[in-house]
């Protein structure tokens, strides 16, 4: 019997997007990039888990907490070019999944929720780990 094989972040770094005034941030996992959608300001965690990227974005200035999570099956449709930043990943122009794509689940804690949950200081395996549940199709 064969060894399954973990998916995991290969390379990060930055890709454009025609008519763009700038470039995203952008990870890649297995063969497929993904762009997060992380704002300035944002601190960011990604990890595989369960043949999913999870994502959590973090705006302590703007009260504002993002799950998101993005089946690694989904497809990739939107045109943009590798741009800087990746190491492993040999520049090109791809096909990506964006956090705006059909099937991208998300579910954001902010304001007052944000403030009455404590989110703020929550390591982010505690924030999936308590958040996890609410993830609705965006």
């Amino acid at each position: 019997m064969g060894r399954r094989v973990m998916a995991e972040i290969e390379d990060t770094g930055k890709v454009w997007f025609q008519g763009a005034f700038r470039p995203e941030y952008a990870l890649r996992v297995k063969n497929k990039v993904f762009v997060p959608g992380m704002e300035d300001g944002d601190l960011i965690d990604c990890r595989v888990r369960d043949n999913a990227l999870v994502v959590d974005l973090h705006d302590s200035e703007k009260d504002k907490r993002i799950l998101r999570r993005f089946c690694l099956d989904l497809l990739a449709a939107t045109p943009a070019s590798l741009f800087n930043g990746f190491e492993k990943t040999p520049h090109a122009d791809v096909q990506v999944v964006t956090s705006k794509d059909s099937g991208v689940e998300e579910h954001i804690v902010e304001g007052d929720s944000y403030r009455a949950e404590s989110v703020a200081g929550m390591d982010s395996a505690t924030f999936y780990e308590r958040y996890a549940d609410f993830l609705t199709n965006g």
